[in-house]
């Protein structure tokens, strides 16, 4: 049924996205910067909340990039990811999407944290802290953590040294592993060509790849 709520939560989204397009058209991209973006899509998030039941992935721009509701058509499944994010960015807003105790939260972030000066101690305390909070705000919601995807082959040890302080937490608290990284890995340690246009972002083929290995985790999930 539509309703005042529901036109607002449109008009928001409409306007939303008005405010990108005219934001690249005109040239002036540069000026919309990344704390209004991350404000935008938070003002996003409030404005469609989730809801017990719902599937909720949470990470950057690769997360952000994905047609969620067409890649698992008839799941509740809710996208909160924002371009630029990283664990400290997600650990700062983990309390807005555990406060509606979430079926299940699937996490992939970290990728910025290699671009910047944080040590991998600082970003594995920031993601103990994200694991701990589901944990003690949502105890029911289902934790899912998937590695880090390649990258440039220059990033390939800084990744798996990430990815092998994943896997680690996991185990140190009960979160499932998903361990996407092998699969989008070429020979020379970049990501795979058919899978990107950038050595960073996903193409259409690398997210039917990336859905063909959630896929059994979000079955598993059903009602």
């Amino acid at each position: 049924m539509s309703g005042p709520t529901s036109h607002a939560r449109r008009g928001v989204r409409l306007a939303a996205a008005c405010v990108i397009a005219i934001a690249l058209c005109s040239g002036t991209a540069a000026a919309f910067d990344a704390s209004s973006y991350y404000r935008l899509r938070m003002d996003l998030f409030a404005a469609t909340p989730l809801a017990p039941g719902d599937i909720v992935f949470v990470g950057d721009s690769i997360t952000e990039g994905a047609q969620w509701s067409e890649l698992f058509p008839g799941v509740p499944v809710r996208d909160r990811g924002i371009g630029g994010d990283t664990t400290e960015g997600v650990l700062a807003r983990i309390d807005s999407h555990t406060a509606a105790s979430p079926r299940a939260i699937f996490l992939l972030v970290g990728t910025n944290d290699l671009d910047s000066p944080v040590a991998l101690a600082d970003s594995s305390a920031h993601y103990r802290a994200i694991l701990r909070r589901i944990h003690h705000d949502a105890p029911r919601t289902r934790v899912f953590v998937q590695s880090l995807l390649p990258r440039q082959a220059a990033y390939r040890e800084r990744v798996e040294a990430f990815n092998g302080a994943l896997a680690g937490l996991c185990r140190e608290h009960g979160a499932t592993w998903i361990d996407l990284y092998p699969h989008f890995l070429a020979p020379d340690g970049s990501l795979r060509d058919e899978y990107t246009d950038d050595e960073l972002h996903l193409n259409g083929a690398g997210y039917r790849a990336w859905r063909a290995l959630l896929l059994p985790h979000v079955e598993s999930l059903a009602p």
